[in-house]
């Protein structure tokens, strides 16, 4: 039974006497403080309490440290706020739980981190960002909310599973979580059931015994060939659900037929074949009680829309809705365990990790959307004592998925933004699988002046330096200007944004091979800040939402400028390329047309491409190296762009298959008057 509200007062005492008595008031579950304004290190909830059957469990999410009392005795103290704290209640009716969430002192905090909570406890999207004022409206409360199960004297408290492929079908390992008051010997019932689609449900009895206590009991199932999980673009996120029944006691997970592995190349294998990732990093949400099952959905909904078949969960562990959406929609998660840059170096620290990172297992591996494990973002001092420790663990507890100890600064490249230029993308930084990249964009100026206030325009940037904006790297990197207005600021910079988002994708997506996959940083802006997100708090899309889309696409048709200003005459294109991540044949018409002062059609043909091929279908330099019959193919091409009046033009070009279109580029040129007769063999 799920506990819709409880009684809530904000204390900052760490060490009260005795339990509080007056001040609280009235609250919904799930609850966070922060929310509602309030800043705090510690909440109390004071909840009436169901007698529920012979035995009464308490499951409760909270962030980050709790602390139970039943009628006046204590009860114990749990750590860690993305599993939920399982205890046995006894008899009586006045539940308090004391949650805390403390800011760590100085000296611990940043550098020396205790609390295992990812971006939840620092990270430079989150309030105050990175400097002093970073822990401020902290996480503290009963997130995921209460609940209070009923259970027999043998209680069923958790399932997961894992999947195995086996000749003509696939094995399934169910674990449950048995607490038992006596030695017992129990038949429990397990079902599998389809959930997207229509199918057949499989059952099946297995008897469970052991001695009195908690612990897990095993079941070996043996199942035929199924319909696969995957991802959207290659076919149907067949979707089941695994329930088990004890006693009348009830569970159910997710479970997808797929496997996934990592080759010697770095490429993913999705069901055996591989897959490249075109991803985004997200946080969907600073505040985990805010957020919906609805948002959720809209949120998968837009990866999708954006192109994108995989999702980074940037160093922390998100709301369960959010992977039942990726389960559902057939988009992959890499899964980041909490650790973002420095933690204590200390074995009792370690340990936690250690325990916390298999409790990550048990609550998210059941899901098919999960596909592999990763133990910290850039790390600093703990990447070799923590890292090779966790991984490690994360191996031994799923042996089915790949593991990485860190996500690293190497790999997280910033041209363009923390250093040189967007260019530099070119030489393919980060490869073969670049997990971070990108640049800050302003959101919407009506948005600005609501969350800044009078702060908004013109800029105080103390202010805005809490909302997360970098000027260094705005102006002396990008070298974004900010105009006359806020409105022109905000156009500058999402035109930035954009630009380097679709030369950075292009870049790796024409270096496929090289490359097997890119994770833009980041999808949404998960509070009101101003971040390298290309959708607002509100999930209003920024310029750059539309270059991730465009670029994105699984069929992709690149182009690469000859200049950005030519004289008349000039090609304006050095390269053309095909991207298909499909994994079928297909084939495309390709038209090139130049629009501005005059309209003109450079080029339009059929194009096979095998399944995932790319490939390079003109190269201005190898027309330099033809044969003079081919080069005499584009003479009057080149007759009719002498032709052509000076000024703007964009070009165009476009890949369809039958009626559909798969992807359009549009770059920029301006054609000028030539300084002396034009001499360009081409």
């Amino acid at each position: 039974m799920r506990v819709e509200k409880a009684w809530f007062l904000a204390d900052g005492a760490e060490a009260p006497e005795g339990l509080p008595e007056g001040g609280f008031r009235e609250v919904a579950l799930p609850h966070q403080w922060s929310l509602e304004g309030v800043e705090a290190e510690v909440g109390w909830y004071r909840l009436a309490l169901p007698e529920a059957g012979p035995r009464r469990f308490l499951l409760s999410f909270g962030d980050y440290y709790q602390e139970a009392w039943l009628d006046g005795t204590y009860l114990g103290r749990h750590e860690g706020y993305f599993f939920p704290w399982v205890l046995e209640l006894p008899k009586g009716k006045e539940l308090f739980l004391r949650v805390s969430a403390p800011k760590e002192p100085l000296g611990v905090w940043p550098r020396f981190k205790r609390q295992i909570k990812g971006v939840f406890g620092q990270h430079d999207c989150r309030p105050g960002g990175t400097t002093a004022r970073g822990q401020e409206r902290g996480t503290g409360g009963l997130w995921g909310g209460v609940e209070v199960w009923a259970r027999e004297e043998v209680a069923l408290l958790g399932l997961t599973h894992r999947l195995f492929p086996r000749p003509g079908g696939w094995r399934l390992w169910a674990r449950l979580l048995v607490d038992a008051t006596r030695p017992f010997r129990e038949r429990a019932r397990l079902a599998l059931s389809p959930v997207n689609f229509p199918g057949e449900v499989l059952e099946r009895e297995a008897l469970l015994e052991g001695e009195a206590g908690r612990g897990w009991r095993e079941v070996v199932w043996d199942l035929p060939e199924m319909p696969l999980w995957e991802v959207w673009e290659r076919g149907f996120p067949h979707l089941f659900r695994l329930e088990a029944d004890l006693l009348g006691a009830r569970l159910g997970v997710p479970l997808g037929f797929r496997t996934v592995a990592v080759d010697g190349e770095g490429w993913l294998l999705l069901n055996g074949k591989r897959l490249f990732l075109r991803g985004t990093n997200a946080i969907p949400t600073q505040w985990l009680a805010g957020y919906s099952e609805e948002m959720a959905q809209r949120d998968v909904a837009l990866i999708k829309e954006a192109g994108l078949n995989a999702v980074r969960v940037h160093a922390h562990v998100t709301h369960p809705a959010f992977y039942e959406g990726c389960d559902r929609e057939g988009v992959l998660v890499w899964q980041d365990f909490p650790l973002q840059w420095g933690y204590a170096p200390d074995e009792a620290f370690a340990q936690e990790a250690l325990r916390q990172a298999r409790a990550m297992v048990e609550v998210l591996g059941a899901h098919p959307s999960a596909y592999l494990w990763c133990a910290q973002n850039e790390p600093t001092h703990n990447r070799h004592a923590l890292g090779p420790l966790l991984g490690a663990a994360l191996r031994a507890a799923d042996p089915t998925r790949p593991v990485k100890e860190a996500s690293d600064f190497r790999e997280h490249p910033y041209p363009g933004w923390y250093w040189g230029h967007y260019r530099d993308f070119l030489a393919l930084p980060g490869a073969p699988l670049p997990s971070e990249f990108g640049a800050q964009a302003l959101p919407r100026a009506e948005l600005l002046r609501r969350v800044l206030g009078e702060a908004a325009w013109p800029p105080r940037w103390e202010v805005w330096g809490y909302h997360n904006f970098q000027p260094h790297e705005t102006f002396r990197v990008a070298g974004v200007e900010m105009g006359e207005s806020l409105e022109e600021f905000v156009e500058r910079s999402q035109d930035y944004q954009a630009r380097l988002l679709e030369f950075a994708v292009h870049a790796y997506r024409r270096a496929k091979g090289k490359v097997v996959g890119y994770f833009q940083f980041m999808f949404v802006e998960p509070w009101e800040g101003i971040t390298w997100a290309v959708l607002d708090v509100e999930r209003v899309p920024k310029k750059g939402f539309f270059a991730l889309k465009e670029a994105s696409s699984p069929v992709l048709l690149s182009l690469v400028p000859y200049l950005e200003r030519v004289e008349v005459g000039a090609p304006p294109l050095q390269e053309a390329w095909l991207v298909s991540d499909l994994d079928r044949p297909l084939s495309l018409r390709v038209r090139l047309r130049l629009e501005g002062p005059a309209t003109l059609l450079l080029h339009e043909e059929e194009i096979a491409l095998d399944a995932g091929e790319v490939r390079r279908f003109f190269s201005l330099g190898e027309l330099w190296e033809s044969p003079l019959e081919v080069q005499a193919r584009f003479l009057p091409l080149r007759e009719a762009l002498a032709r052509i009046p000076p000024g703007a033009y964009r070009l165009v070009g476009e890949a369809w298959e039958g009626e559909r279109l798969w992807s359009r580029h549009v770059l920029s040129v301006e054609y000028l008057e030539p300084i002396l007769p034009l001499e360009v063999a081409w």
